[in-house]
Order: C-alpha cells, then structure tokens, then sequence
C-alpha cells in the first residue's frame, strides 16, 4: 500500500527528526490531516492549545488534497461545496480563525450550479432555490409540478428539523420534551430518497433529474438515506461554491495556520501502526519509523474499524464493537485531464457541473455498474478552472476536466492484487469508455487536447487516502447509518475521539461540520449557532451577488 507520494525531501525529513528528538509536549494529539482533523486542529490552535498531527501521506488534507502531475494540480476528490455564506458554518469557521479575507469563495452560477444531461438530450439546470427548481423541471414535465412541490416541501422540513437537532449526547427526557420539534426527521429517519420519491409520485423523469448527482453520495436512491439527502441537496439549494485560489490554497493555508503558532507541528509520512491503552485512558501512538507520540487528549482522523485494529478489537466492548461494523461507502473510478489548445467555455462548459446520465433509472445503472457493465455509466463532469481563474493549477491557458463515475472496489482490489497488468489494461480499457462518450457528447477530439491523463481507480483512493475499500463517505450514507446509529465522536476511551466522516460527515461541509462540533465539546466554545445562520432566502441573495 502506497500512502504517500514520496515528496518529503531528505532535508525535510531530517527536520522533522530533529524537532521530534526535542521531545516536545502537546495538549492534542490528532492522528491524520483531513478536513474534520484541520478544522478541529485550526480552532485549537487559535484558543492556544498545543497540538501534534501525524499523517500518514506527505501532504495535508485527505480527499481534499491536491496532486501535482507535470503542471497540472488536481484536487483528489474535492469538487464543490456549500455553507460558505456569512453566518454559514464554513464561513463562521474561517472567521473565527481569522481566515475569512484569505479564503474566499466563488459562487458557482445560482440560475444552474449543476446542469443534467438526460438520456435524451434535454439539459435541465439545477439552481439555488426551490421555485426555480420547479419551475425548470415543470418547463419539461409540466404534469409534474404538483409532485414536486411535495418533494421539496417534505426535504425543507427536514432541514430546518436538522437545523434545531442538538450535537452529542442526547437524553431520554429530551426526547420526551422535546421530540415534537423532529416530527419529520422521526417519520423519515429509515427510509430511503427512492421512498420520498414514490411518496410524491414522481415521474421516471423527474427521478432521474434529481438523483442524477448520486455521485455526491455515492449511492443509488433505493439505497440512499433520505435525511442525507435532504442535507445535501437543501444546502447546495442555498449556494454552490468554490474556493477563489483553489482547494489547493484552502488547505494549504489551513495546514500552515496551524503550524505558524508556536508550539504546534505536523509530521508527514508518519504512519501510525498502534494506539496503546492504559486503562481507561489511551497512552500514546506508535508509528511505523519507530517514533511515539503522546498527548493528554487524542482524537482519531483515521477510519474508525481501520484504528480499531490498531488498538485492538478485543479490547472494545462488545456494544461498541456493534457500532463499528458498518459498511463502507461506494468508491470512484476517476479520470484526471490535464488539456491544452482547448477553450471548454466553447463545448457548453461553465462555471458549473455536468452530470450526464445514459439511462434513465440511476438504480439500474448503479446495479450494472457494481455488476462491471459499465456500457451505460453515470458520469460527473467538473471543470474547476471554470469555477476560479486564480493562477497557478495549470499552465497558460489550460484547464482541468475531471470526469467521475462509480468504481467497483472488490472487482479492481482482486484484480490489482492477482494480476497487476491485467488491472493496469482494465483501467485503460475503462478510461477509454469514459473518454469515448466525451467526445462523442461533449468535445470532439478532446484526446488531441490531452496533456496530462491521470486515472484513479478505488485502489487508488485507498491507497493514497487512507480510505479503506477506497469509499467515498465513510460509512455508506444508508439509512440505518445516519441519525441516532450513527457513530459518535466518543469511544470506550476517555481521552480519545473520532473525528472523521463515519463519526460524522462527509465532504468539505459535512468535515467542517464534524471537526467544528467536536471542538465545541472539548471546549465549551459555541462559537456557531445555527439560529443566527442567515435564511434560505438571504443566503441565496449573497450567492447571487457573489457571482456578480
């Protein structure tokens, strides 16, 4: 397993040596350096605590962080995000730290963020605000309206339900006082999109306009919690965003506002291979160059059922063993395009997404998918030097088109680990699919263009970010994952904590959203309140002016 690209240079290595033979003390100590981790270790460090991070790769940022192919800088995973309006928590974050004038965002277009290509050619625009969301689909499917005013009435009342869900552990008593207030989280909180779906009599249609960006899950409408859904889909209805330098930028900077205060450091490519216990208290870290690092308070950025090996299963209390045997997360099979002598503005391209559908039943195409028929795929196309024209991702006059679909990971593992070359041609033989409907649908010709063409398969996100069986989310966004099942920060361990996406969330929000609560309950700091975000209405308002 590769876990880093090998960058650190002799030199940076004998510093990070020294500096860890003056044996300095920390108040965390945070194993990894994905999102959830560098939000709870920004917020940390600006109360002036202490903290050591140790990461495995050779760069910050788990999913989010980005690759350098010749000139060409890819973010791995990362594509759009949401939450970024004053009073919104990534914003409200950036602030509290201080970073809000030096990360910045651009407002993907409000009047269509996504676009969707159906099977039959109709482009249909998915943009902030439920109305026009209505509206543009009822151009097509007029008969549908009724229906569809339903459905996003149904999602708007969960999210102002999640809204008001309180964060940690929750009492019996609450439920009891309280439990008036999540009606429609109670009545949803085990069904799937596909049974809202059916609920509101949507047509085949329309279920494929709004499931079309099942890539954001990583899950099939049958499959998908609704409530994940609802969370997702409301909160990019409030504003699509990307970040004005990039995410290389975004989480550089972070990773540097946390080793600019004294005191604190991070390690790279420092494997950690074992969590010792003590009693009630974990003791320390060993990592695989023969170093231990230690600290009063731990928290965990590694893959939950990942770390538990690494303490050891036997010593989990058979409840909490439960608790871990979630299934993962779907992964992504990508294509990584660096393209020169093309201007994409000029093939319908913008400063927004694509997401083109060859069937009209994404269940059925998750199925075949999973079932290697991959003739009739979903495909995710993201053209972030559209989104920012801030230099320095590529050369004069290119641009990156990255192109997604799903991958199946037991397929590519058994393939990989059997026959190496085998596995190299199937990824060929795949890219060359994906590459096929491009041109035929988008950009003739576009293999003309190519300067750069990287491909990462599942085995390719699991090795170099760490996520196991490389899934997408973590924990697969079902329903039985989400809610009251899901795993919590808090282990059989006093001083130790997950911070990752199975304890929380997934994507830029939703790590945000893990590390920031985390921090509220080991300080006490409210520093967001959801009651003083700005409404649907104004935060929409704000998206709109930004992309003026």
């Amino acid at each position: 397993m590769r876990y880093s690209t090998g960058k650190l240079t002799k030199a940076q290595k004998e510093r990070q040596q020294s500096r860890y033979q003056q044996n300095h003390s920390y108040d965390y100590l945070i194993l990894g350096t994905g999102m959830s981790a560098l939000t709870l270790g920004a917020l940390l460090v600006n109360q002036g605590f202490r903290i050591c991070m140790l990461e495995a790769h050779d760069l910050p940022g788990g999913y989010a962080h980005t690759f350098q192919m010749n000139d060409y800088h890819f973010c791995a995973e990362i594509h759009y995000i949401w939450g970024c309006a004053p009073g919104q928590r990534v914003y409200e974050f950036l602030r509290k730290i201080g970073l809000e004038e030096e990360i910045t965002f651009n407002s993907l277009d409000p009047d269509g963020f996504d676009q969707v290509v159906l099977p039959d050619g109709k482009r249909i625009k998915i943009p902030n605000g439920f109305e026009k969301l209505i509206d543009n689909i009822a151009e097509q499917y007029p008969d549908q309206k009724t229906a569809l005013r339903k459905f996003t009435h149904q999602l708007e009342k969960m999210y102002e339900e999640m809204g008001q869900f309180p964060t940690g552990k929750i009492s019996a008593w609450h439920y009891l006082t309280q439990g008036y207030k999540y009606l429609t989280l109670i009545k949803y909180r085990n069904r799937t999109l596909q049974d809202l779906f059916d609920e509101c009599g949507l047509s085949v249609e329309v279920q494929a306009v709004l499931s079309a960006t099942s890539g954001d899950f990583m899950a099939p409408p049958e499959e998908l919690s609704v409530l994940a859904f609802a969370g997702l889909f409301c909160g990019y209805n409030e504003g699509a965003y990307y970040p004005t330098k990039h995410f290389k930028y975004f989480i550089e900077r972070i990773a540097q506002y946390i080793t600019d205060h004294a005191g604190s450091h991070i390690y790279y490519e420092t494997e950690v291979k074992a969590i010792h216990t003590d009693g009630e208290r974990i003791s320390g870290v060993s990592t695989a160059d023969g170093k231990f690092f230690t600290a009063p308070t731990m928290i965990c950025n590694i893959d939950p059922q990942k770390a538990s090996a690494m303490v050891g299963k036997e010593k989990f209390p058979k409840s909490f063993l439960k608790q871990l045997s979630y299934e993962y997360s779907p992964s992504s099979f990508m294509l990584y395009l660096g393209l020169k002598g093309v201007n994409l503005r000029d093939y319908g391209f913008g400063n927004h997404n694509t997401w083109h559908l060859e069937q009209w039943s994404m269940n059925k195409c998750w199925k075949e998918l999973r079932d290697r028929c991959t003739d009739k795929p979903w495909i995710a196309l993201s053209t972030p030097t559209l989104h920012a024209d801030y230099p320095g991702v590529t050369p004069e006059g290119g641009h990156i088109l990255e192109v997604i679909t799903a991958g199946h990971y037991p397929y590519f593992k058994e393939l990989h680990e059997r026959d190496p070359k085998e596995y190299r041609k199937q990824k060929r033989i795949q890219a060359d699919h994906l590459l096929d409907i491009v041109e035929e649908k988008y950009i003739p010709n576009l293999r003309n263009h190519l300067a750069v063409k990287v491909v990462g398969t599942p085995t390719t996100n699991e090795s170099f970010c760490w996520a196991p069986q490389g899934n997408a989310y973590g924990a697969h966004l079902i329903p039985n994952h989400i809610g009251l099942n899901k795993l919590k920060a808090e282990t059989p361990w006093k001083n130790f904590f997950w911070c990752n996406a199975s304890s929380g969330f997934g994507g830029i929000y939703g790590t945000v959203w893990t590390g920031s609560t985390l921090y509220t309950q080991l300080t006490g700091d409210h520093f967001f309140m959801r009651a003083h975000s700005p409404t649907t209405a104004q935060a929409i308002e704000y998206a709109k002016q930004l992309s003026h």
